[in-house]
């Protein structure tokens, strides 16, 4: 799929007066050769190991309550607390771009104390720059160059094997050849066009799942940072409500837990983490992985647990049916695809186990006893696969054991729920589902067995109701 980028926009150190014209730049007469040396050794020295830094983002959560509304549209939860989350770097390019790693890692720990501005030489406290959704967010310390004094020297823009072909790389921002300074990038999807530009560094080995949350904040919204296929434009710029790095720092390798989960989940919260270019059988695989995990949890009754992988793995879905849906679609009279229902031809594998983790999700909230959710799972499920006004037939009944499947578990939570004193029985419309899904498959014995159980219990009710309504005629006459 083509990607249309927005080239990257021109860092600016400051709005302020450039550095050189700033009362400490006019003094500045270069970093002594002591500490030069002691940077050249950081250097050489950095290459030989594996290094690794963390940023603690945060926000202030009652400033953006005030954008609640526009948070949600997002599919983000409206963040409660300051914190907003850690994202752990490997510098894994340190061998071919020492220099500029170490001066990384120096601007984390604050080692360095002040520059040429008189400015800490600290990524604490700093704001994010910019915010461009489906590209990158930005941090920079303004009116600095650099540890060294001084705009550093490229030093290899292009690495064999190593390009902007994903999320989470940690790249250096410039304003031209060997003028990289203080500014640092994270990308959040491909940037092929930054290759041989801008240096990459190091990448994020834990923490996507806080620049996801970051990505959505609202912003000025005055650049367009992406623009996808038959998808809006993605807009972006300096955030509303200030995002800073509220702590940072470096992190020895037995600090850094890389070990597999233990649920073996081994998948980033987001699939474009995984895939920027939506690959099928990556995401198919996927799906299928964290939905195992999922049946896993619910057959311990971890349902929490359960609920959290079925809804991971329909994000992992999403972009397939997307794609799906514009692809059989978009030629179509729109009176077909308005009917609301996947013919049997457009029922392909990813829309399969889609109804299939939604019908898990189902039995899921059945078993936390929440059956209102769990009748509107179902209820999506059989529009889905029926249509609300199919034409065809005038809504038949797909003849697909997903359905049966639908119906009868709709109908156990509509009993459940009919139990409940504040709630309307439900029963009748339950014995309806089960009389649809014997007309499906009227062998089905299970679906049978279920049925005379709720026509027992049906009957039972009806008897009730009508003692109730004998004794209230016998009560008025006795009363005349």
């Amino acid at each position: 799929m083509p990607v249309d980028y927005s080239k990257f926009k021109d860092i600016e150190d400051s709005d302020e007066e450039p550095i050189w014209e700033t009362q400490g730049g006019k003094k500045y007469k270069g970093v002594p050769a002591k500490v030069l040396n002691e940077l050249e050794q950081g250097a050489t020295k950095i290459k030989s190991k594996k290094c690794y830094c963390f940023l603690d983002f945060a926000s202030d959560p009652t400033k953006l309550q005030i954008y609640a509304e526009e948070i949600q549209k997002e599919g983000i939860p409206v963040p409660t607390k300051k914190q907003l989350g850690r994202v752990v770097i490997e510098l894994d390019q340190a061998i071919h771009a020492p220099r500029l790693c170490e001066n990384f890692r120096r601007l984390c720990t604050g080692e360095q104390g002040e520059g040429v501005g008189k400015l800490k030489l600290h990524y604490k406290a700093r704001p994010l720059d910019v915010i461009l959704p489906k590209y990158c967010v930005q941090v920079s310390i303004p009116n600095e160059y650099s540890c060294w004094g001084r705009y550093l020297d490229d030093e290899k823009l292009r690495i064999p094997g190593v390009s902007f072909d994903r999320p989470g790389l940690v790249a250096v921002g410039n304003h031209g050849p060997n003028t990289n300074s203080c500014t640092f990038m994270i990308t959040l999807n491909e940037a092929d066009h930054l290759d041989g530009y801008n240096q990459i560094i190091g990448r994020v080995v834990k923490g996507m799942e806080v620049l996801r949350v970051i990505e959505m904040l609202p912003t000025d919204r005055k650049e367009r940072s992406y623009n996808e296929k038959n998808v809006k434009s993605w807009w972006g710029g300096r955030p509303v409500v200030d995002v800073y790095v509220e702590n940072c720092g470096e992190l020895s390798p037995d600090q850094v837990d890389m070990s597999m989960p233990e649920d073996g989940d081994i998948y980033a919260e987001h699939p474009i983490d995984v895939t920027c270019q939506n690959d099928y059988e990556i995401l198919m695989q996927a799906a299928e992985k964290i939905k195992e995990i999922g049946n896993d949890f619910y057959k311990a009754r971890e349902y929490p647990k359960a609920l959290g992988k079925y809804r991971k793995a329909l994000k992992y879905l999403a972009p397939l049916l997307r794609e799906q849906h514009h692809d059989a679609f978009g030629e179509e009279d729109p009176t077909t695809w308005m009917a609301g229902g996947y013919r049997p031809k457009d029922r392909s594998q990813a829309v399969r186990l889609d109804f299939t983790i939604k019908l898990n999700v189902c039995q899921t909230l059945y078993a936390t006893q929440e059956f209102k959710a769990a009748i509107a799972m179902a209820d999506n499920v059989l529009l889905e696969l029926i249509g609300k006004h199919s034409k065809k037939g005038n809504g038949a009944l797909p003849n697909d054991p997903l359905t049966i499947k639908a119906l009868f578990r709709r109908a156990k939570a509509r009993v459940a729920l009919s139990d409940s004193k504040e709630e309307i029985s439900q029963l009748d419309e339950a014995i309806e589902d089960l009389q649809k899904a014997l007309y499906v498959d009227p062998n089905n014995q299970e679906v049978q067995l279920e049925l005379e159980k709720i026509k027992v219990r049906q009957k039972k009710v009806d008897m009730q109701g009508q003692q109730v309504y004998q004794n209230m005629l016998s009560g008025g006459m006795a009363e005349e």
